[in-house]
């Protein structure tokens, strides 16, 4: 796979995750369950805005951000009936196909700029996972913990 379609798949993930949380959260009727997922729509939102200088650059198109984000809003609804643990534990599989393409992008970065992009493409999804693991106690600590310790959410918030 191409760094192109690489950067698309990745990008287009975010906008998946974002959508999918964001659909969870409106949702959600526990407030602490509610909060994280917010944070996690914000996470996935905070991290496709670190490649758009890419895309900006590179000339590359973006992909079909609209069919994505309405597929993750189908997702969501299709998990919102299932007890949270489960919801959260089918996390850990999706992060792990992620975690290897955004390992991928490292290596065909074509500059340091990229590089570290696509470093913080790779915190952010194993954040993702801890936050996973955490919520379902397989992780001793605080589940958000790691993600609000990201730098690009610490941009976010300010």
């Amino acid at each position: 796979m191409g760094a192109e379609e690489l950067w698309v798949e990745s990008y287009q993930g975010e906008v998946l995750g974002e959508a999918f949380f964001g659909w969870m959260a409106d949702h959600e009727v526990e407030p602490e369950h509610r909060h994280q997922l917010e944070v996690l729509a914000e996470l996935e939102s905070a991290t496709k805005r670190l490649a758009e200088p890419i895309f900006d650059r590179r000339g590359f198109e973006r992909g079909d951000s609209d069919a994505t984000a309405a597929s993750g809003r189908q997702f969501a609804a299709a998990s919102a009936e299932a007890p949270w643990e489960d919801v959260m534990a089918g996390i850990l599989p999706i992060t792990d196909v992620f975690l290897a393409k955004y390992h991928e992008l490292v290596e065909l970065a074509s500059d340091d700029e990229e590089r570290e992009i696509a470093l913080a493409y790779v915190a952010h999804e194993e954040a993702l996972a801890s936050f996973a693991r955490r919520s379902i106690g397989q992780e001793d600590g605080e589940p958000l913990e790691l993600i609000l310790a990201l730098p690009h959410m610490q941009l976010a918030s300010s």
